[in-house]
């Protein structure tokens, strides 16, 4: 253990810590321990992975009926220059849904309330307006003034990633299809803070029954659909995903629209492990979801074809009138 990291700690709280350990050390070093019998988490942020984690931002601006969703910020030093960011949360004790999903599986009840909570969190996060589109560092600026030039960009190496591996060459060309097909859908001309990475493995059950979004620190700036498609992703194939269409009440044209996102979002997972070798592509699969990434891929080219059906045929029955 890093004493600088202990002392740091200890400095922020004025108080001396215990049972000190580190549970991640991947994109950002996250230390366990104990403070007056209460479990803490601290985050040291090194955001070595493909987006800034944005926590801290996000726990200040998102309105407050909203934080019920996260955990309890008890410390950041982020209005501090020229120091090393790091955060301190409270303990949230409960089952990932993940964890649920593989144990004993995810009932109706269960189903309803994760698709009412995510519905309810993606409304109040949506209220936080941001100004251009992409990544985001710290503020609610994307460097972006096209939403479809930034997921043009964005899509570029997991298409390169795709072509390259013999198993998925035959996918790599569907993101681009699917932006040329449906620019004017996907260009929805506004922008707030938008989750990315709403996979089962972030959202879990507390010990009071609640859902907690439990690293949430994934947001870009990008239409509100984007972020929910990326939560269709994952949910797909499951209770969860039938319990969320039913609440937001879709229409076919915004089950397309998720399902482009769903692709583009299970195309961008399935390029990071192939880009770092993990596990057979071919039978990988979301976090809880017992569907590999190309059956549902499949799924949703379903729908989206269905939807391009019916359009055409509302076309022809409009002809013959």
């Amino acid at each position: 253990m890093n004493e600088e990291y202990i002392k740091k700690i200890e400095k922020a709280l004025g108080e001396k810590i215990e049972h000190t350990e580190i549970v991640s050390d991947s994109n950002n070093i996250v230390i366990k321990f104990v403070s007056n019998c209460q479990v803490y988490y601290a985050k040291f942020y090194k955001n070595r992975g493909t987006h800034v984690d944005n926590e801290v931002m996000l726990y200040n601006c998102i309105p407050d009926e909203g934080k019920k969703y996260l955990k309890v910020l008890k410390y950041s030093n982020f209005e501090l220059e020229g120091e090393e960011k790091f955060s301190i949360f409270e303990e949230v004790k409960g089952k990932t849904l993940a964890e649920i999903a593989d144990r004993k599986g995810i009932s109706e009840k269960l189903a309803e309330k994760v698709a009412n909570a995510m519905w309810d969190y993606f409304s109040i996060i949506s209220k936080v307006r941001t100004n251009g589109y992409g990544n985001l560092s710290g503020s609610l600026e994307g460097k972006y003034d096209d939403f479809l030039k930034y997921l043009y960009e964005y899509q570029f190496p997991t298409t390169e990633t795709l072509f390259l591996n013999p198993k998925t060459r035959k996918i790599s060309s569907i993101p681009y299809f699917l932006l040329e097909k449906n620019a004017e859908l996907l260009d929805e001309k506004y922008s707030c803070l938008t989750p990315i990475d709403s996979n089962f493995k972030n959202i879990m059950i507390d010990e009071n029954g609640d859902v907690k979004i439990i690293d949430p620190g994934a947001v870009i700036s990008a239409p509100l659909s984007m972020g929910m498609g990326e939560f269709v992703a994952h949910s797909y194939g499951t209770k969860v995903y039938e319990k969320f269409i039913e609440k937001m009440q879709a229409s076919k044209e915004e089950k397309k629209r998720l399902s482009i996102y769903g692709i583009l979002s299970s195309m961008n997972i399935m390029a990071f492990l192939v880009r770092n070798n993990i596990g057979d592509i071919n039978l990988s699969k979301p976090f809880g979801n017992n569907n590999t990434f190309f059956k549902l891929i499949g799924g949703h080219l379903k729908i989206i074809n269905e939807s391009v059906n019916t359009k055409n045929q509302q076309e022809d029955n409009n002809l013959e009138k």
